[in-house]
Order: C-alpha cells, then sequence, then structure tokens
C-alpha cells in the first residue's frame, strides 16, 4: 500500500463536470487501496456538502473555498510577477502548510497533481518524493485558440497566457517523473511543445477517459426517443461550450427547422451563462440546467451534438452520447482523443452545411439507430476507467518503490 499526495484544483466529487468525472475516477480507485491524503478547491458553495464525504475516506484533508471571482482577482498576481494566471489563480498558504507537513513529517510516498497548476502548492525540497502530474489537457494549447478567435486586446491577454502557460508546463513536467494527458493527442502535443520548450522531461504517456457504462446504459431506460430531439450537454459557462451551443443555433439549428418546424433542441448542464440563457427564447430551444440523471435526459433525446470550435483532450459529452447508444455529431476537434470513425461510429461535421446535412440524415430513426449502436459498441471496446484507474496506480506505485533513488528533479 503506498502513501499518496493527491492534490486537485477543483473539488474531485461530485463527479459531474468533465475534469471532476476524471479526478473522482482515480481518486475513488486509489482510495479503495492506498492511503491517501487529500488536498483541493471548491468554487461552488453547493460542492460543501461533499466535504466530509471526502474526510471520511482520506488519511488526511485540506480544502480552501475560492470562488471564481476570487480565483480571477487572484490570477491577476501573475501580471505583476511575469507568470501565468492559471498558476497564480488558487491561495496558497493553508496548502502549502498542509503539504509541507506531510512532506517534513515523511507521510507520503508520491504526489498525484491533478492539473499543472497545483505544482506551485509543493514545497522547494521534496525530498526525493516523486512527482506525477495529470495535466489532461495541453491548457497552453487552448489559450492560443482563444487568442487565434479573438480580437485585442482580449487576444493579447490569451496569447500571453498561452506563452507563460506553455513555459509553466514545461516547468512541471520536467520535475515530475511522469507526465500524463487525456489522450495520446494530447501527449504527442506536449511532447512536441516540450521539445520546441527545450526541456527534458520524464515520461510523458496517455491515460484516456473511461465512461461508466452502467450509469450511461440506454437498457436502464425504458424511453423512447423524441424523434427530433437535439441535446447538447456540459457546464455551460465553459467558453468552448458556449461558443459551441450559439453558433450551432445560429448557423445550423434555424435553418434545419425551417424545414423541419417539429425538431427542438435540449440545452442541459449547470451552471448556465447569460448568453446561454438567452437561448432559451429560440422558438423550439430549452436550457434546462442541472438536470438530476445526465443519463435518463439524453435518453429522451434522438440526436447528440457536439459542436465545439474549440477543444481539448477527450469530450465527457461524446462518450457518454455514444454510451447512451445515440448518434453523435461532431467536429473534428470534439472527436480528436476518442478518434471514432467518419459514418461507422460518429459523424463528423465540421461547418454549418455537413452539421445541417447531418441532422437531417439522421432524423430518420433507423439512420439515428443504427449509428447510435455502433456508437455504444465503439465506446464499451475502447473507453475503460478500471484500465486507465490501474494505469495511474501503476505509474504511482513503481515512482513510490524509487523513493530511495534520486529524482529528476526538485520543484522550485
Amino acid at each position: 500500500m503506498a502513501r499518496i499526495l493527491f492534490l486537485a484544483h477543483r473539488i474531485p466529487y461530485p463527479p459531474n463536470k468533465g475534469d471532476k468525472i476524471r479526478s473522482w475516477h482515480f481518486l475513488e480507485y486509489l482510495m479503495e487501496r492506498h492511503e491517501v491524503h487529500l488536498g483541493f478547491f471548491v468554487d461552488d458553495r453547493a460542492d460543501l456538502e461533499h466535504v466530509d464525504f471526502l474526510k471520511k475516506r482520506s488519511a488526511s484533508m485540506q480544502f480552501s473555498y475560492a470562488s471564481p471571482l476570487k480565483q480571477k482577482i487572484f490570477s491577476l498576481k501573475g501580471f505583476l510577477t511575469g507568470t501565468s494566471l492559471t498558476e497564480n489563480a488558487y491561495p496558497s498558504s493553508e496548502m502549502r502548510g498542509f503539504v509541507a507537513h506531510l512532506v517534513d513529517t515523511n507521510q507520503i510516498d508520491a504526489v498525484f497533481l491533478y492539473s499543472a497548476a497545483t505544482y506551485r502548492f509543493l514545497p522547494k525540497d521534496m525530498k526525493d518524493v516523486p512527482i506525477i502530474t495529470d495535466f489532461v489537457d495541453v491548457d497552453s494549447a487552448k489559450w492560443d485558440a482563444y487568442a487565434a478567435n479573438n480580437v485585442w486586446p482580449m487576444s493579447s491577454i490569451f496569447r500571453r497566457e498561452g506563452a507563460k502557460l506553455a513555459a509553466f508546463e514545461a516547468h512541471v513536467a520536467a520535475h515530475s517523473s511522469t507526465s500524463v494527458l487525456v489522450s495520446n493527442d494530447e501527449a504527442a502535443l506536449m511532447q512536441s511543445r516540450l521539445s520546441e520548450q527545450r526541456q527534458g522531461v520524464g515520461k510523458v504517456l496517455g491515460i484516456t477517459n473511461g465512461v461508466n457504462a452502467q450509469a450511461f446504459s440506454p437498457e436502464k431506460y425504458s424511453i423512447t426517443p423524441t424523434r427530433g430531439r437535439l441535446i447538447f450537454t456540459g457546464a455551460m459557462d465553459y467558453a468552448p461550450n458556449i461558443e459551441a451551443v450559439v453558433w450551432f443555433v445560429k448557423h445550423v439549428f434555424h435553418r434545419v427547422k425551417f424545414e423541419h418546424p417539429w425538431i427542438e433542441l435540449v440545452i442541459a448542464g449547470k451552471p448556465v451563462a447569460p448568453e446561454v440563457q438567452r437561448l432559451d427564447v429560440d422558438d423550439g430551444v430549452s436550457v434546462l440546467g442541472a438536470v438530476d440523471d445526465m443519463a435518463e435526459t439524453i435518453a429522451t433525446a434522438s440526436i447528440v451534438i457536439a459542436p465545439l470550435l474549440t477543444a481539448r483532450g477527450i469530450q465527457n459529452k461524446v462518450l457518454e452520447g455514444m454510451a447512451m447508444a445515440r448518434p453523435v455529431i461532431a467536429t473534428s476537434a470534439a472527436n480528436e482523443g476518442i478518434n471514432a470513425p467518419d459514418r461507422t461510429a460518429i459523424w463528423i461535421a465540421n461547418d454549418p452545411d455537413s452539421f445541417v446535412e447531418a441532422v437531417v440524415a439522421l432524423l430518420e430513426p433507423v439512420a439515428a439507430k443504427q449509428l447510435g449502436a455502433a456508437a455504444r459498441n465503439f465506446v464499451m471496446e475502447n473507453f475503460n476507467w478500471s484500465s486507465s484507474c490501474k494505469a495511474i496506480e501503476a505509474l504511482l506505485i513503481e515512482a513510490s518503490n524509487r523513493t530511495s533513488q534520486p529524482q529528476r528533479g526538485k520543484s522550485d
């Protein structure tokens, strides 16, 4: 049994958002088999009710509440220090003290960082405690994309963040025994960017997300999908999701509805940004916000859409829609890392005309059912949480068994 420090930038429970789905599966698996010391931040007061649940399962625990506004204020320090906004977004004193105590008293064998931002809470002298960092996505590339898709002054701010964060990611990778990304595609991108930074690093590898095949199973629900009901799911305050659904309504939905006035679009997930809430006034568009059972909500729809223009890593919304045996229409960006074959297990569309064509074709129940069945088969064969969790555990055990050996570097 290993003694593991697990640090996350956001409370890893409940698994109701993309990053929390991944962090919770890894954390739950490790807690069942090892001694886990846990540190995290809470950015939604509703999640405070889950703190005791995690505390009972941890060897020790430290958390701080940091609202989104507070995080934005803290991040501004990056402009003063010449560092990225991301690495400054979280209050550090209490978390640093928690980590330092565990290190100084020799209570941990290995550190698992969930997101690069948590690296700054490690002491300068880690006493040869190995670090495994799950970057999940190459976040610096996301900021580069934001810069390319915006105008000054935001483009300048985003471009700065992309450059500063890329340097920070390289620094963290150089001091980690293994850097983990959510897919082989993201791992290859990280490796190429690290090469550009001329950083020597440890292993860089992809460990994919899985999908909860029991929770997201069409057999659970005796629901006949409503023909013509499209669904988009996700955290609706997240910029790429906002961009995607606004683009879809403007460029695709209205065109299809003109010819097929009975179609509807359901948008499910919270929190809901004002730009998304305003879509609710459109004829046929329903903004649900939070739902009790996302799988059940997906079951009511006949088509899942993922028109993301900006995307990093693996899209859980795509995996969940496919697991529910629903045909998914997605951009190439949304399929990256999943790599489902076009027109076999997913329908790829990258422009309005292609999306219109796909929606109209899949309004036919037979075509929708065939693609949906193939989608579920693809996901069941390729995305399994058990194998991903075992891979993370193996890295931590391997690293903890080498604690007596010199590490590649120490944190600064």
